[in-house]
């Protein structure tokens, strides 16, 4: 029979398991800002050449659950969503969904491609392709986003939750917890 101390140990990391399996079941998804401070904007570099988004989107890699938060001009930008096809055209005809408010956030909820575009600057290459993978853990509904900043020099290009880091330190805080009581 195994004696109180060792039973108080056993329930002591029974516990620290329980916590380390709920705190990684509720890692947030990521919240981009496409575009980053500037926004849903036609970028330029610095020859006043025009940018494609693809050197934002680059080092991003985008899962379910994640969510993408559009800030833009409503009298001078929209955004668009459209298939590979009338994306790579640039055509407008055939929209999947038109935002035309100014702020506009989209859940990625599947495994694909999101394609969007600005009906005013698509030939100025304001567009972007999304590629989603899979979520790693199970994904939870993202926060409620508050009102749109009112300067986007404010706006980040991403916050989140490090999905990685909850992990190491929940592994990190069960193995202190082993070497203590043992």
């Amino acid at each position: 029979m195994a004696s109180l101390q060792q039973q108080t140990s056993l329930v002591i990391i029974l516990m620290m398991m329980m916590i380390t399996f709920f705190h990684i079941s509720s890692v947030r998804a990521t919240v981009y800002f496409v575009g980053g401070p500037n926004g849903w904007t036609p970028m330029f570099d610095t020859n006043g050449l025009t940018l494609d988004y693809t050197e934002w989107q680059s080092p991003r890699t985008f899962q379910v659950g994640d969510t993408l938060v559009f800030h833009y001009r409503p009298n001078e930008d929209n955004l668009i969503q459209v298939t590979h096809q009338d994306f790579e055209r640039c055509n407008l005809d055939s929209p999947i969904n038109l935002y035309i408010s100014g702020y506009t956030k989209i859940i990625l909820d599947k495994v694909g491609h999101y394609y969007f575009l600005c009906g005013y600057h698509c030939s100025q290459e304001q567009k972007l392709e999304i590629i989603v993978n899979p979520s790693p853990f199970p994904t939870t509904a993202p926060p409620p986003l508050s009102m749109p900043p009112t300067s986007q020099s404010n706006l980040p290009t991403s916050t989140a939750v490090n999905k990685y880091s909850s992990i190491f330190i929940s592994i990190f805080i069960m193995a202190l917890a082993y070497v203590f009581l043992y």
